[in-house]
């Protein structure tokens, strides 16, 4: 029998619990959950019982339960079932507590059962108990249930000990509609139909877990299953449309359970592994134990409805969250400040397995190679240059500061580091370290010592623990300045910034492996000093400190060094790996960012792409150039960059247009095909874009087209979309579209330049029910970007329909907030974005609202002359010359 209490909410808790972090002497060992849903009203009841050790006595007993649970019954007793007298329990909204105070001065050590009845609803969010759906082959759109609980949202479901340190055993209990079906971390034990309309659902304990890790989901979806080589049982939740798809899906999964199973030495974990699409997802995958939920597109990923480039993006978030089963879920952490210690071990051990299991999964090595530096180096690039980046490792005074944490610092910069440890100690070595930590940790929590200590030196008198605290613990990364002279190659090392190095005592553990034209050095060193000598045995045409970007780190070569480079790109750039050419090309738009090299450089780099014969590259050029564009060219001159660009990819677009390239079934082949498609209609390539124009007309006659080609129709048949911009907004309502399929028409639609076009299109996102959340969010995000002034306006006036939509969501409103600030471009805008926010809750987006007003500042003082226009004239003068000297037929060899 409960005893029923009052619960008090105040402000102001006593001060045992003001650190807001979990006491170490009371130890959560299981958890018994019972819930009972209606779909009908969104409600749920609840009843938990928490087996917990006290280790010594105490005042009192807390744990977190948020203001969206209302807790109607508590009872704590011991082990030998004698109760503990409550004298009350009180409940501070704000920092998401319950805290029992007994009626006696202490509650003795010793092991004790609490059980809290309780009430709650399943929310429209995109964390927590939240309501998604599924929509099936005949437009039926069918109520689910799922969850998203990471960092710290447990605690919004149901009351818990929410840290990732304290693993429990869990025993789930889930009342549901008899229509609808239950999954979870375990497997079924018992299923009860109580009547006509309901059914009891019981699942097996699971094994040690975080409470975070736990996934349920109620679902009325089909099932594909299969089972890895080692009989590990697979299930991809579906919509029946989907079983195709479905079924890639689990031979994906099971491929990369069988690859970690060996790789670590470590059988998988748990007793199943199940994947589900989300159709309103706040993250590109999660991890939840035995349970994976990813985006709904990449569960049931199609060339027909998705880019290849985005098809191999769903692939590796297939693979991120298997290999979670092991990094953060067999060993978890035991803080959130080593969040990098599963994420960004996801992120670079994700794209290692993927490049060793691309038989299997047929991803051409070159591909794969491309990915990993986008996804690792460059991914953190961005943010660890600025002067108020922030360290990989930091100090978390509680779980509320967590979600920031989860940035491109923690999952590329932390990755792409221990893949440079990876490199100075050798594969092997590097693996046998691994292994060591699975055998060591498992179904235990670690940290970065547990972790570091299982390997030996990085290189030389260097041990792991000191590399990683070298590059984790300090923000920003260094550049290294050489000057050669003759055959000596002087070196400096300093911190980076795009204003100028930044002056600091901070040396990295830089590894570097020199190649050139006369020699190649065949293993990393660790350079450790601020400066540093190599002498050549003859004086090289060209060098390059680190040709697999082992490091994170930025070269600044001589002139005359980027000039042979340049040279020899033109004439054999396979000499460079694939990688170490779109990285090198990084490297130089950044230093054309700060003016720090010629017109000349540029242009005689940029020249090979004739001949470059990977589509990522060709891409990832090009998209760069796209960007520098408007900075690159004063306005009455932007004709010669696609005049320019057009000369270039010439050869490649020809070759691709003879080809019938909408129905190849290879995503590799297609991902070359979409590429060359998509610059031939964007520099107006005649075959191309006559194809465009017939894509767009057959599907405004709606006849079935490759959605991916109707993109690039639509992008710039610009008359033809505006005369027809009401029939292409309804057809999102009449044809059944996957996610990106629905993503890809309302970016189109969203150019518009008609202002009353532009309101409909935000006004129609908002009461879209059938719109996920994601897309609301990118309409406002592409209307700003075409008129800043409109999106920002609309922002404000809707702005607790986006907070109540966004507000709390990990990734999402933090994204939100900087697109719809970060193009605005005067001192009152300025001003009224800050002021605005003095008086609304920023919720998760105070990282994008500094972001936002940052670029604000940017904008203003370009607006007012302080920007780089010297180097626009600079360039368009010796653009016009250079330009000349490339002729169709020059082209047309290479």
């Amino acid at each position: 029998m409960l005893v029923w209490i009052l619960l008090l909410t105040t402000g102001a808790l006593l001060h045992s619990v003001s650190s807001l972090r979990l006491s170490k002497n009371v130890i959560p060992s299981h958890q018994h959950l019972h819930l009972k849903f209606d779909l009908e009203t969104w409600k749920y009841e609840g009843e938990t019982t928490i087996d917990i050790d006290i280790l010594k006595d105490r005042r009192n007993v807390w744990l977190f339960c948020a203001k969206y649970i209302k807790v109607t019954g508590i009872l704590l007793a011991s082990e030998k079932g004698e109760k503990v007298a409550v004298k009350r329990a009180i409940m501070d909204h704000k920092k998401k507590v319950l805290l029992l105070e007994p009626s006696a001065k202490k509650i003795k050590k010793g092991k004790y059962k609490l059980r809290i009845t309780f009430n709650s609803r399943v929310r429209q969010a995109l964390q927590g108990m939240l309501r998604t759906k599924s929509i099936d082959e005949n437009g039926k759109t069918i109520k689910m249930v799922s969850t998203h609980f990471e960092p710290d949202k447990a605690r919004e479901a149901f009351p818990c000990f929410d840290e990732p340190e304290l693993r429990v055993k869990i025993t789930l209990v889930v009342e549901h509609p008899s229509t609808h079906r239950v999954n979870s971390a375990a497997p079924v034990a018992k299923t009860t139909k109580l009547s006509e309309t309901v059914t009891r659902t019981e699942f097996k304990e699971t094994k040690l877990m975080s409470i975070y890790l736990i996934a349920i989901n109620i679902h009325g979806m089909d099932e594909v299953s299969m089972k890895s080589t080692r009989g590990v049982p697979i299930t991809v939740l579906t919509p029946p449309q989907y079983k195709t798809q479905a079924k890639k899906t689990a031979e994906t999964i099971a491929h990369a359970v069988d690859f970690f199973e060996v790789y670590l030495d470590s059988p998988y974990p748990f007793e199943k592994l199940d994947v589900m699409g989300i159709y309103d997802f706040n993250a590109g995958g999660m991890e939840n134990i035995g349970m994976i939920h990813t985006l709904y597109d990449c569960a049931y990923a199609d060339l027909n409805s998705i880019t290849a480039g985005v098809f191999l993006y769903c692939m590796e978030v297939l693979v991120h969250e298997v290999s979670h089963m092991w990094f953060g879920n067999l060993v978890s952490l035991k803080w959130w400040d080593d969040l990098w210690l599963k994420e960004g071990f996801a992120r670079y051990i994700t794209l290692y397995a993927v490049d060793k299991m691309r038989e299997q999964l047929k991803v051409p090595v070159d591909v794969n190679l491309m990915r990993l530096a986008k996804r690792g180096y460059i991914g953190a690039f961005e943010e660890d240059k600025e002067k108020f980046t922030k360290p990989v490792r930091r100090k978390l005074e509680n779980s509320f500061d967590a979600a920031a944490m989860f940035n491109s610092l923690s999952y590329s910069k932390g990755g792409w580091i221990l893949r440079a440890a990876m490199k100075l100690m050798g594969e092997d070595k590097f693996q046998k370290g691994l292994q060591t930590y699975f055998k060591r940790f498992a179904w235990k929590s670690a940290n970065f010592n547990d972790f570091t200590a299982c390997f030996n030196n990085v290189n030389g008198d260097v041990s792991m623990r000191q590399f990683m605290e070298n590059w984790l613990n300090e923000p920003g990364l260094p550049q290294v300045t050489t000057t050669l002279k003759g055959t000596e190659l002087s070196l400096v090392q300093a911190r980076y910034t795009p204003e100028g190095d930044h002056v600091t005592d901070q040396v990295w553990f830089i590894p570097l492996r020199i190649v050139s034209d006369e020699e190649t050095t065949k293993n990393y060193k660790l350079w450790k000093s601020k400066k540093g000598v190599h002498t050549f045995a003859e004086t090289p045409s060209w060098f390059h400190l680190d040709p697999e970007y082992a490091g994170f780190v930025l070269h600044n070569y001589p002139e005359e060094t980027m000039m042979a480079i340049a040279k020899q790109l033109r004439e054999d750039h396979t000499k460079f790996q694939t990688s170490q050419r779109y990285l090198y090309f990084e490297n130089l738009m950044e230093r054309m960012n700060t003016n720090d090299v010629s017109s000349t450089v540029f242009l005689e780099t940029s020249r090979y792409l004739s001949s470059e014969t990977n589509s990522q590259v060709v891409l990832a050029w090009a998209r760069q150039l796209l960007g520098f564009k408007n900075s690159l060219f004063m306005a009455e001159n932007m004709y010669l960059f696609d005049k320019y660009m057009h000369k270039l990819l010439k050869p490649h677009i020809e070759k691709t247009m003879k080809r019938e390239i909408e129905e190849t079934k290879e995503w590799n082949l297609a991902l070359f095909y979409q590429t060359m498609f998509y610059f031939g209609v964007k520099w107006r390539h005649e075959a191309a874009l006559v194809r465009g124009r017939e894509n767009v007309k057959r599907f405004l006659r709606g006849k079935h087209v490759n959605v991916i080609y109707l993109s690039f129709g639509l992008r710039h048949h610009k008359a033809l979309v505006k005369n027809s911009w009401m029939k292409l907004l309804k057809t999102l309502n009449t044809y059944p579209r996957s996610h990106i399929e629905f993503a890809l028409i309302i970016g189109h639609l969203c150019k518009t330049r008609n202002v009353k076009q532009q309101r409909y299109i935000l006004n129609y996102s908002l009461k879209c029910n059938k719109m996920p959340r994601s897309h609301k969010k990118k309409v406002l995000c592409r209307v700003s970007a075409r008129n800043p002034q409109l999106g920002w306006a609309f922002f404000k006036k809707h702005y607790h329909t986006y907070f109540a939509l966004f507000g709390e969501a990990q990734f999402t409103f933090d994204d939100l907030v900087e697109c719809v600030t970060g193009n605005l471009s005067s001192q009152k805008e300025y001003n009224d974005v800050r002021d605005f926010f003095k008086k609304h809750p920023v919720g998760s987006g105070a990282a994008g609202l500094k972001r936002g007003l940052h670029s604000i500042s940017q904008n203003v003082s370009n607006r007012s002359g302080n920007g780089s226009t010297h180097r626009k004239v600079d360039y368009d003068e010796v653009f016009t010359q250079f330009l000349d000297t490339l002729d169709d037929k020059e082209l047309a060899k290479r």
